[in-house]
């Protein structure tokens, strides 16, 4: 199918306020006080919230791709062929990023340099995790993550990836015939889910967060072809739907299964024209959500660089310095994020999915189920 900008530049922009978040809450200890009200915190500086917006635009997007590909039957060659896809969209960056903070550790050990909250932290088995994209699976606790905390959300999408082709498969006759009933069913289990288990990152309380939020995405992806879906792509309908994701954001004090309950009405609405595509599929907007990933998985290493360019004890002497010092680690971030998108993620990608060049997402039929169904 063909690419809906205005999913790729909320994907942006969610990666964006991740990003500012994490910088706010790292130059507080340095003393570079960054103020902003609660409104403020929740609205443009909450960087969990952002997401539980990814699981279920994930879960919305890979159903309107592969639908087709698992609704009679999972075989053995469209599982793998799909596995392969996902893994080639997120891995390379995954084993760059990580490649990258080993050298810096192990440099750091072997020059005993001193880092922030030592090196203690860092073992082998966390690092195995990582590379096989399990450290949010619950074997090392919060443990897992301390190489590269963003990527835990990594490790819950490649869990949802291998269950996806199963549900999309087990739920094909629901999603056609009976799409409300699903959605229903979707959002009493989610709520209900974290009604008992705080939306964690690791374990049963990362996955649970993450299945269930990738699992309403794929069910409001059935409800795209709807006379719902259609009055929400309008101009009226698309600003209600932005509306009710920022009123959700105001009145939340965390992250949960409220954020990406919210947010569903706005996928259809993107999938439209109107005012608020319009936004959010423009050209600055769109590119921002082209290198999003690169962002997202990247800031801790390029920020952990920037306070090594910038002086933090001089961003805090005034205004003005801090102003200057933000805005340097910003477009560091930036910077480094456009340079490994088209020097790593974007070749990585092209060459573990087997192609050179882009090609439509959506393969031909005699391509989409290959294979005799195993289920």
């Amino acid at each position: 199918m063909k690419e809906i900008r205005a999913l790729t530049g909320i994907r942006g922009l969610a990666a964006l306020i991740v990003f500012l978040a994490h910088t706010r809450e790292a130059l507080a200890p340095r003393g570079v006080d960054l103020p902003a009200t609660p409104l403020e915190v929740r609205l443009f500086l909450s960087g969990g919230r952002q997401v539980d917006i990814f699981f279920a635009l994930s879960g919305f997007i890979l159903a309107l791709i592969y639908a087709s590909w698992f609704e009679n039957g999972v075989s053995r060659a469209s599982y793998l062929s799909f596995l392969r896809k996902r893994i080639a969209r997120i891995y390379p960056l995954q084993a760059f990023m990580l490649a990258v903070i080993a050298g810096f550790v192990l440099v750091a050990y072997l020059s005993h340099a001193a880092v922030l909250n030592g090196l203690g932290r860092f073992s082998v088995a966390t690092f195995v995790q990582n590379l096989l994209l399990i450290q949010a699976w619950g074997f090392s606790g919060d443990a897992g993550s301390v190489w590269n905390p963003p990527a835990w959300s990594v490790s819950i999408e490649a869990a949802a990836y291998l269950v996806f082709p199963f549900f999309l498969w087990s739920t094909a006759t629901a999603r056609e015939r009976r799409p409300w009933l699903l959605l229903l069913g979707a959002l009493a289990c989610g709520f209900t889910l974290n009604l008992f288990s705080f939306w964690g990152q690791t374990g049963f309380s990362g996955l649970s967060r993450g299945l269930s939020e990738f699992a309403l995405g794929i069910i409001v992806a059935a409800l795209f072809n709807t006379g719902t879906a259609d009055w929400l792509r309008s101009n009226l309908g698309s600003c209600l739907a932005l509306l009710l994701l920022v009123v959700c954001f105001a009145l939340t004090p965390d992250t949960g299964f409220a954020i990406a309950a919210c947010a569903a009405p706005l996928l259809l609405a993107l999938s439209g024209k109107n005012y608020v595509s319009g936004f959010f599929g423009s050209t600055p907007i769109y590119f921002l959500g082209e290198i999003s990933y690169s962002v997202y998985l990247g800031h801790f290493l390029y920020t952990s660089i920037a306070y090594r360019i910038v002086s933090t004890n001089w961003m805090r002497t005034g205004p003005l310095p801090t102003a200057i010092g933000v805005t340097f680690i910003v477009a560091l971030v930036l910077g480094l994020s456009t340079l490994t998108y088209y020097a790593v993620e974007r070749p990585g990608r092209d060459w573990l999915s087997g192609r050179r060049k882009r090609v439509p997402a959506r393969e031909p039929e005699s391509q989409a189920r290959p294979g005799r169904s195993i289920v």
